[in-house]
């Protein structure tokens, strides 16, 4: 988590279990949804949320297993349990803003956010569960306690650069990141969003992706935006992550903060 914003934190107890909540600064309340393995121990896009916090209230939280939490195993149900209870936790949200499968997570829990503007960055979903066996063989390593492996596994699945995946590696938060690996299978399953998932979204919906991503990831954006009927707003960015002030002024125009086309 940034030390340059003050972040106010607390937790929310979801049937007993507790999940670590965080929010920063003023205006309009956005809900954070992080990708696989992301935390308040290691949030890819950290600047860019801090950059949102000059306009609006932003709320992060650690997905169940992740960051704060209790390790353990996540589930579909888990997950947007979660999510629900962490907007009744804080009120309401003007939109939810779910970062690659984080955005999946809040398409799942869309017939429960009807009132939030749902900002999908990069979103890792499939119509289809995925048949390469990545889950089975996830599975497999933590079982065997070898959890380092699975979160490598993971990484080389969904074409992480080397270059990430050794600055992640070492890094402090790689012991963090590790702890987390028994939430990886649920990642396969929640990433699948079916045509019955989509006809029950009502909420307003935007697409953003960076113009640095490759195609396998704008595609899987252009692909959902088309079965959403949603636009999708492209953007300056690198590998998987739009800039910070790019993505600040896109949100901006999305809640109606500027006239940008």
């Amino acid at each position: 988590m940034s030390t340059e914003v003050a972040w106010i934190e607390a937790s929310v107890d979801v049937d007993g279990y507790r999940v670590h909540v965080a929010k920063a600064g003023t205006g309009p309340r956005l809900v954070w949804v992080d990708p696989a393995l992301g935390s308040s121990a290691m949030r890819p896009l950290q600047g860019a949320i801090d950059v949102l916090t000059r306009d609006f209230e932003v709320v992060t939280y650690d997905r169940r297993g992740r960051g704060r939490n209790a390790p353990g195993a996540s589930s579909v149900d888990h997950e947007v349990g979660d999510l629900a209870a962490v907007i009744d936790h804080v009120g309401c949200a003007a939109a939810v803003v779910g970062f690659s499968s984080g955005a999946a997570v809040a398409l799942r829990a869309a017939p429960r956010l009807q009132h939030s503007t749902l900002i999908l960055l990069e979103p890792a979903t499939d119509e289809t569960r995925d048949d390469t066996g990545l889950r089975e063989r996830l599975t497999a390593a933590i079982d065997a306690g070898d959890d380092e492996s699975a979160v490598r596994m993971f990484y080389e699945a969904t074409g992480v650069p080397d270059d990430i995946v050794q600055q992640i590696v070492t890094s402090e938060s790689w012991p963090a990141v590790v702890r987390g690996a028994a939430t990886l299978p649920t990642e396969i399953d929640v990433a699948v969003v079916d045509d019955t998932m989509i006809s029950q979204v009502r909420a307003p919906v935007h697409l953003i992706v960076s113009d640095g991503s490759p195609d396998e990831i704008t595609g899987m954006s252009a692909r959902l935006a088309e079965r959403l009927g949603a636009p999708s707003w492209s953007e300056p960015g690198g590998w998987h992550g739009v800039e910070p002030d790019a993505l600040r002024s896109r949100v901006l125009a999305i809640l109606g903060g500027s006239t940008r086309p």
